[in-house]
């Protein structure tokens, strides 16, 4: 398919794959056939019963060709960032086994890994502590339909942050995206999302956790015409931990839905996950997240909290947290609400002085800067609590106040 040619994302699919090693060709192969069994979602489909695609799916776009993200940090000593394509021209072994992290994938990620032209490998070798974090910027402004992927490899014992901002600013762009993280023993990966996307994205984080590995994530969601995300964890090694956290803003006819699922595959794992939105105007967002216990994972805990304001009567929430617990020494919980803001903590700031339209501002940002706020570059999160403010009325005063 040409830069210029115009084809539904099913029609995009070749019939063969004909370049590359063996095992990528045979790799891009199931996933196109399980693209072709399955289809793309519709609202049939369970799992995005809320977020219709139909319309994504039967456009027609051309395809976005592009080199990969640019990388805006200096690397430390051992560290190597290397173009996906070019280590398939030349050290194709070198990623044998890697690209397909949680097996064969499905829908949108099927897609991304039978037509993908290029990426970013991250490789951390054991031992090896990143003191400052590496950030890739993902932006474009091409009409069309793009296959970012990032692959992160953390040896034993190594420690990384990593801060991915997605940004376009052209309306009929369709962004699909795969990163995976495999995280060695005793590793430790914090990773930092940032959706400020005015197009269409599919998005789909897998990591793979050894054990008495760490994983952090927060994801920040300001807007997006349409945006689906999925981070999934598999805690395959005894004393895996993850945390997931997220916030995400809706407003006018945004619709983010973001979609979890931890796999608890070892004894003496834990996982907390802690997503808090706010929908506006006439948006919606949706929240689904899973756990899953598996037998011989015991002594599991996992929590599992999502929170949801809702500003106006025309804005839709819908959330879905859930476990599947098939262990018996395990200490889990999960809990969702929907509801305004809380009619005591307006009575308080207006008992001292607070004009009710500021009071409302200030709790509508504290709601889902707490969030934020958990993201320890400075940098990094004093640019989302700007970008937070900028979407909230009175951010002046709520400067002044924070």
């Amino acid at each position: 398919m040409t830069d210029t040619a115009s084809q539904t994302l099913l029609g995009s699919l070749p019939t063969a794959f004909e370049t590359g090693p063996a095992w990528l060709r045979s790799l891009r192969a199931r996933a196109a056939d399980a693209v072709r069994a399955q289809g793309l979602p519709t609202k049939r489909t369970e799992a995005w019963r809320f977020t219709p695609v139909r319309s994504v799916v039967e456009a027609e776009r051309p395809r976005a060709e592009g080199d990969a993200p640019s990388l805006a940090s200096r690397l430390p000593d051992g560290v190597t960032v290397r173009s996906l394509r070019e280590v398939l021209a030349s050290e194709p072994g070198l990623l044998e086994g890697r690209l397909d992290l949680a097996g064969v994938p499905e829908h949108f990620a099927a897609l991304n890994t039978a037509l993908f032209s290029d990426g970013l490998w991250i490789d951390v070798p054991a031992r090896t502590v990143v003191d400052q974090p590496m950030e890739i910027v993902h932006a474009t402004g091409l009409r069309g339909v793009g296959y970012p992927r990032v692959l992160v490899t953390a040896g034993e014992g190594a420690e990384l942050t990593l801060i991915e901002t997605y940004s376009g600013q052209v309306a009929g762009q369709l962004t699909n995206s795969v990163v995976e993280v495999d995280i060695a023993g005793n590793a430790k990966v914090t990773h930092v999302r940032v959706h400020e996307d005015a197009g269409l994205h599919v998005g789909r984080v897998d990591v793979r956790q050894a054990a008495d590995s760490r994983y952090r994530s927060t994801v920040v969601t300001l807007g997006g015409a349409l945006l689906r995300f999925d981070v999934r964890c598999l805690l395959e090694g005894k004393g895996a931990e993850c945390q997931l956290d997220g916030a995400y803003f809706a407003d006018r006819n945004d619709h983010v839905d973001h979609h979890t699922l931890v796999e608890h595959r070892a004894p003496h794992c834990r996982s907390d996950q802690t997503y808090r939105g706010i929908a506006a105007g006439q948006a919606t967002a949706v929240f689904d997240g899973i756990v899953i216990v598996h037998r011989d994972a015991q002594k599991t805990e996992a929590h599992q909290e999502n929170r949801n304001l809702l500003l106006s009567d025309s804005a839709t929430v819908h959330t879905k947290p859930h476990l599947e617990i098939d262990a018996d020494d395990v200490v889990c919980s999960h809990g969702a609400t929907v509801g305004a803001l809380d009619e005591d903590q307006l009575f308080y700031l207006r008992t001292r002085g607070v004009p009710e339209d500021l009071a409302n501002a200030m709790l509508t940002y504290a709601f889902v800067e707490s969030i934020i706020d958990r993201v320890a570059h400075e940098p990094t999160r004093a640019r989302l609590q700007e970008a937070l403010l900028a979407r909230i009325p009175h951010a002046d005063e709520i400067r002044e106040v924070t």
